[in-house]
């Protein structure tokens, strides 16, 4: 397959203490050598970049991080006085949910997910990317956002990763490059001028709602990207925030407060006059201790549980035991 020449492949730094993070290979080779009575085909060992989920490297490199990335994270944070719109991109399976592997159907949201969106979509512009395939995230969504779904921004599954065809049907790793949403929204935005300027005959008022529906401009000062994988991100590796694997032992204790967390580091975030410079300083930490309000906040939603909820934990602790491995 040919390759771009604008993209190489790099073990970025900030991943080099990642034990998963492999040197890398090529992808997997064929060769065919011939003797005088036979003529033999050989395979080389699979090439993976994490050997113990068995996830391939995609076949087209991974690029080189934008060279004026760095130098914009490198700047010192700025708190500003007033809070600023952010960008939050969200991860689904591992993230927002957990998913049981023998059984796609049983998806579990993760502890405070609802209060964790609501303040998400009051102060940020919210969208969903996958590496799931839609009907997955379409299952996904169905089962934690409710009418919140018509609220994003955008929602973007495997088909947004521009794998090939092979690496598409394969296990292999997905790089959520940020500045693909960028340049679509920008793409949009230009698109949304242009369309304003062709219609001159247009009534002011309408010509105010068309500038006011315009997307906003979004880069590595105002976006995050929140994600159970360390990987993932690597491109922009100070706009990233790494929550612990929502996995099914976590799922079945149902004491998870990792949501908690982020939404307490979003705030600060949004006071941020360039989020990649405060994460570089000052990145996520699940390990944190819960602040007193959010001790509050868990007390709380425990205390408020009514018969229904306790009903619906019931089915899924049933479930998880039916599903176990």
């Amino acid at each position: 397959m040919s390759q771009s020449p604008t993209r190489s492949f790099t073990t970025n730094p900030a991943y080099a203490a990642n034990d998963a993070w492999t040197t890398y290979r090529g992808p997997q080779q064929k060769a065919t050598y011939t003797t005088p009575t036979t003529t033999y085909r050989t395979t080389q060992n699979p090439v993976y970049y994490n050997a113990s989920t068995k996830t391939f490297y995609p076949s087209t490199p991974i690029r080189s991080i934008t060279p004026t990335y760095t130098p914009i994270a490198l700047q010192d944070p700025i708190t500003v006085t007033k809070p600023r719109t952010l960008l939050v991109v969200l991860d689904l399976n591992g993230t927002l949910f957990y998913r049981a592997k023998n059984n796609k159907r049983n998806v579990t949201p993760r502890p405070y997910l609802q209060a964790f969106l609501d303040f998400i979509f009051e102060h940020c512009k919210v969208m969903v990317w996958s590496s799931a395939q839609p009907h997955s995230v379409d299952a996904m969504l169905s089962c934690g956002f409710g009418n919140r779904i018509s609220k994003l921004e955008r929602v973007w599954t495997r088909n947004h990763f521009r794998l090939s065809e092979h690496d598409y049907n394969k296990k292999v790793l997905t790089i959520k490059d940020l500045e693909f949403i960028w340049d679509a929204i920008k793409a949009e935005k230009t698109g949304a001028a242009a369309k304003g300027t062709s219609t001159a005959a247009a009534t002011v008022v309408n010509s105010k709602k068309a500038m006011e529906d315009q997307p906003e401009v979004f880069d590595q000062t105002n976006t995050v990207l929140i994600d159970d994988s360390f990987d993932k991100v690597q491109l922009q590796p100070h706009n990233g925030v790494q929550l612990l694997d929502f996995d099914e032992d976590l799922a079945r204790a149902g004491t998870d407060c990792e949501l908690l967390k982020v939404r307490r580091y979003l705030e600060k975030l949004i006071y941020q006059k360039n989020v990649s410079a405060y994460m570089r300083v000052h990145p996520f930490n699940s390990n944190a201790p819960l602040h007193e309000d959010d001790d509050d906040v868990a007390k709380k939603n425990n205390d408020t549980m009514n018969a229904k909820d306790v009903d619906e934990l019931a089915d899924l602790a049933s479930r998880l035991e039916k599903s176990s491995i």
